[in-house]
């Protein structure tokens, strides 16, 4: 039997995975698992945490076993944690994923802040481990949808660029404070490149670009720095995401 406690150090934005399986959260520190301690010290350290799940030692087992420490054994930010799926002290971080349901063995990838990038099913490829390995600008984002947040992902080509004005006045609407994230990057950040290249934001335009997105993985639309408080909660209330309120003035 493969030991569970040993670990090695070393896309398309993956929007709604992380909403179905990450709800739970860790327990206290006293009571955490060995995985679930493992995954936190990878997260201290600013490692993903790659949590192999998986029923026995089979071939299967030991071939994606293989391609992880094979592709994750020299990097510096990667942790593997393999989980018996049968294992009663794991059953928190089971039942996270609800990993029983999932096709043995099986690799869910965790960011150093908790959003869940990818679950892989039965097999993986070296290309599609370093895929899951994104920017700190996708895993923010990633970790607020999953958190059911409402986010405003700001792409500024200039340093000193501030947040724009429609942005703060949504941010401060009582209806969305508490529910609304703003990400803020430089477009020019050669780390960011491939996910707003996947979001579609231009990195040469110049000002700020907007990205808004809302729970599970909505892509209610993309602006310029002029867009307007109005017109981002109207986008927000057609997508019906705006709230419960028939009333509301956004839903007129």
């Amino acid at each position: 039997m493969m030991t569970r406690n040993v670990t090695h150090y070393g896309f398309m934005l993956v929007l709604s995975i992380g909403s179905a399986l990450a709800t739970g959260s860790l327990a206290f520190a006293a009571e955490l698992s060995p995985g679930q301690q493992a995954v936190q010290t990878a997260a201290q350290q600013g490692q993903y945490s790659f949590v192999m799940f998986y029923r026995s030692n089979d071939a299967a087992t030991q071939s994606v076993h293989q391609t992880l420490t094979t592709t994750l054994n020299q990097r510096s930010d990667s942790s593997i944690v393999p989980v018996w799926i049968t294992d009663t002290k794991e059953k928190s971080l089971i039942d996270r994923f609800d990993a029983t349901r999932l096709p043995m063995p099986a690799v869910a990838v965790l960011a150093p802040n908790g959003a869940v990038t990818t679950v892989f099913p039965q097999n993986v490829t070296p290309q599609q481990l370093e895929a899951a390995i994104v920017s700190k600008g996708q895993a923010t984002c990633l970790k607020a949808l999953q958190d059911r947040k409402i986010v405003l992902l700001c792409a500024h080509t200039d340093q000193n660029r501030s947040i724009p004005a429609g942005v703060q006045q949504f941010q401060a609407d009582d209806l969305f404070k508490n529910r609304t994230q703003v990400v803020t990057l430089q477009a020019q950040d050669p780390e960011e490149q491939k996910f707003l290249s996947q979001l579609g934001l231009p990195t040469n335009s110049p000002g700020t670009v907007i990205a808004f997105m809302a729970p599970p993985g909505v892509m209610l639309g993309k602006f310029n720095e002029n867009v307007s408080y109005d017109i981002l909660a109207q986008k927000l209330a057609a997508a019906g995401k705006c709230c419960d309120d028939p009333n509301c003035k956004h839903h007129r």
